[in-house]
């Protein structure tokens, strides 16, 4: 069981390496609920808008599962993400600044879909890297 929950994970991760939105339809649940950071995101389409925010503002986004743990139906994740801000991200105009970003994401996984994710990332050193002057 775990080695499957492991792969539906790392299909959620080719959400963003890959730009492939529509997965989402494919490895949610019709219940999906996500909590990420302070906001709660609420079905694929929901979550669609979301990560397809992410991507616009960091298009070269690359996420990178630095260590997997499994218990049960649970797959937690820790993982960095790099990029470049060119696009408009959350309201900030681009910069054109090199990121790096850490976080954890703990998946639930019901009947072989992601039913629920808590996702705790590193939103502080964002911020100080997309507004620091070099």
């Amino acid at each position: 069981m775990s080695q499957n929950n492991i792969a539906i994970v790392n299909q959620f991760y080719q959400v963003y390496n890959e730009h492939n939105l529509d997965l989402l339809d494919q490895i949610f649940t019709s219940n999906y609920v996500g909590y990420v950071n302070d906001h709660t995101i609420v079905g694929a389409e929901s979550a669609k808008k979301f990560i397809g925010a992410y991507l616009q503002g960091i298009p070269d986004s690359k996420f990178i599962i630095l260590d997997t743990l499994t218990c049960d139906n649970k797959v937690t994740i820790r993982w960095v993400s790099t990029g470049t801000q060119t696009g408009s991200f959350f309201g900030l105009e681009p910069s054109n600044r090199a990121i790096k970003v850490t976080g954890i994401t703990i998946f639930e996984i019901i009947d072989g879909k992601i039913n629920q994710l808590w996702n705790n990332w590193d939103q502080f050193t964002l911020m100080e890297q997309l507004k620091r002057d070099h």
